[in-house]
């Protein structure tokens, strides 16, 4: 048997078979080395991956900082789906940036010692305590952020060399005060100016729209004609406010809490104090010297409360001998407050305290040390209390119930309402800018108008809305942006094309005024029959926000006025008027002004801004530098 199988063996079939099957695992074995393991950066640098967790934790701390810096407004922004794309690789560049800034210091032989690093984390006010490092809070809040110490050192030697090389490149960049008076006198230029206005209102009832006008404008100018994107939802709002009028709280119940938490329900020590104000006057050192005086005679034994008749310019409370009404501490001037809370017993002076109002001179009449306030005058209050922590408790657990219902039953919020016993609230189709109350929240906007929560035809997560509110979401319908039909936007379309030929109407006639005015024609004779005036303005500045922005613009760059000749021009100002400019005279300030220093600073930033960019763009040129989309859009 053996012999047949070593014959068969040898045999053509069975070399063929075996060769097969060694290409076989050869080609496997190619195809596992080209395919490489599943890439799970989304860039690389030189050969040097940025990380995903980099990113993410990047494009977190960005994501935080614009939320806190531009509020609603960037939550709408987020809702787009291509802004937040480049938005993702916004961040990733500056990281890449960062790599290629790393690399550089590491090729200039860039070095921060130990003993630099351990002085710089010393010094964070962050790890201090009562003005000293204390290296338990240091440890406590890297602990926090993630971090081990080694971790926080070398992130900290990272930074602080790429600051290093910043500061050689950009700290030794400046502006010369030359360059800076040059820009003052620009910005603080004034220009004489002549206007002849050609309104395309006043044109509008001399032209005519025939249909086919009408029929290419609505074809060329859809986008001027759009309806809004809308969506209509059923939604579940929890009100924590609503679940406290539910709850009902009983004497005894009042009772306890009130026993528990006798710390809300203290009376701060109040005091009550007479006083004497001299005011400061013309002269402070008089008014001091003044009241200084004062508190002599009243440590001579003067009454008091005659001296406060007779010398205070509280007249309200000097009418009762300086006498003011008890008071705790927070209220009154801070000065003037820790004086008379540093009193020990009735009776007793301060020293003359200044606050804003002039010099007093305090006198300690009571004290009221600190108490509890009765249970019967605080009944109503404990009960409000307590309705509103069973109520934050209760909203809580009906958030998570609510939460934990919309996921298992995802197609609709049917089901999860019956479990809360709560009812289906639906809307209208809406817009994001006309979206009702509780829609018109920016979180739930984002939500309502998610493409990928439409597509998956299920319930929203639950959106926490401000005081107290909490709702979950379903989308129900869906309009997209398209154009209007002609015959609802027929009279916007006639409107538009009739302002757009008055305003070549208007143009035209101007035309005429600015071709007489460049060969020194008088335009007198024309100016009457149009019925048009010439509008006079001295001194306009670059910042005039009375004047047409697209005017002022224009009439800036005109050239200054030769052998007593304006220079002019034709303007079209933003609601398609027609004005002809007459430049007369620049007027350039014969001597700088205040912003000179600042404008110094702005234009050294300027350049040391130029020269980083400069320098990015030439490491970029020299750097192999691979970006790999799919890994980056899984960054959230």
């Amino acid at each position: 048997m053996l012999d047949k199988l070593r014959e068969g063996a040898q045999g053509k079939v069975a070399k063929v078979i075996l060769g097969l099957i060694i290409l076989s695992f050869a080609l496997a074995g190619v195809g596992s080395y080209l395919n490489g393991p599943a890439r799970t950066a989304p860039a690389t640098v030189n050969g040097t991956e940025i990380s995903a967790a980099a990113l993410e934790n990047a494009y977190r701390n960005e994501r935080a900082r614009m939320e806190s810096k531009m509020g609603e407004a960037f939550s709408q922004l987020a809702a787009n789906p291509d802004y937040m794309k480049q938005f993702r690789r916004g961040v990733l560049d500056r990281l890449i940036d960062q790599a290629l800034l790393d690399s550089k210091a590491r090729e200039l032989g860039l070095r921060i010692s130990d003993e630099q690093i351990k002085q710089a984390i010393v010094a964070m006010p962050e790890f201090a305590e009562n003005g000293k490092f204390n290296n338990d809070r240091y440890l406590q809040l890297i602990r926090r952020a993630g971090m081990t110490p080694e971790m926080f050192r070398d992130s900290l030697r990272q930074d602080t060399v790429r600051q290093q090389l910043m500061g050689a490149l950009v700290g030794t960049e400046f502006a010369l005060k030359g360059e800076a008076e040059q820009l003052d006198k620009l910005f603080n230029q004034t220009r004489d100016l002549r206007l002849v206005r050609l309104a395309a209102a006043n044109y509008v009832a001399d032209v005519q729209v025939s249909e086919t006008e009408l029929e290419q404008y609505y074809k060329t100018n859809g986008a001027r004609f759009m309806n809004d994107e809308q969506v209509k939802v059923d939604y579940l709002l929890l009100d924590a406010a609503t679940l406290g009028n539910e709850i009902k709280v009983s004497d005894q119940d009042a009772q306890d809490y009130y026993d528990q938490h006798q710390d809300l329900f203290q009376r701060a020590e109040r005091r009550q104090v007479a006083h004497i104000l001299i005011p400061f006057g013309k002269d402070e050192k008089a008014a001091e010297q003044k009241a200084e005086a004062v508190l002599a005679k009243a440590k001579g034994g003067d009454d008091f409360a005659a001296l406060a008749k007779a010398d205070s310019s509280d007249t309200f409370s000097a009418k009762k001998g300086g006498e003011l009404d008890w008071f705790e501490q927070g209220v009154m001037d801070p000065a003037f407050e820790k004086a008379a809370f540093a009193l020990n017993k009735a009776g007793d002076l301060s020293t003359v305290v200044k606050s804003p109002f002039g010099f007093h001179i305090i006198k300690l009449l009571g004290v009221e040390a600190a108490q509890t306030k009765p249970f019967a005058d605080v009944k109503a209050e404990t009960i409000t209390r307590l309705q509103a922590d069973k109520a934050k408790e209760l909203f809580f657990a009906e958030q998570q119930k609510m939460a934990d219902n919309s996921f298992e039953n995802p197609d609709s919020l049917d089901l999860t309402a019956d479990a809360m016993g709560m009812k289906v609230q639906s809307s209208d189709y809406f817009t994001q800018a006309n979206a009702p109350a509780p829609l018109n929240d920016g979180k739930v906007l984002s939500v309502a108008f998610s493409e990928q929560l439409r597509d998956d035809n299920t319930n929203s997560d639950v959106i926490e809305l401000a005081d107290g509110k909490a709702l979950v979401l379903h989308i129900t319908g869906h309009r997209p942006k398209a154009v209007k039909p002609l015959a609802e936007v027929k009279e916007q379309v006639i409107a538009a094309i009739k302002h757009d030929k008055a305003g070549e109407v208007a143009r035209g006639k101007a035309q005429g005024l600015l071709d007489k005015l460049k060969v020194g024609e008088s335009i007198n004779a024309d100016l009457t029959a149009l019925g048009l005036k010439v509008e006079t303005h001295q001194g306009v500045t670059r910042f005039d926000r009375e004047m047409d922005q697209n005017l002022i613009a224009q009439a800036f760059t005109l050239p200054h006025p030769k052998d007593g000749k304006p220079s002019v021009a034709l303007v079209t100002e933003s609601n398609n008027d027609r004005v002809v400019v007459a430049l007369d005279k620049v007027n350039v300030p014969a001597a700088p002004s205040q912003m000179v220093s600042m404008l110094q600073g702005q234009l050294g930033q300027g350049k040391a801004q130029a020269d980083y960019k400069s320098l990015i763009d030439e490491l970029r040129k020299t750097a192999k530098i691979e970006y790999f989309t799919s890994v980056e859009a899984t960054v959230e």
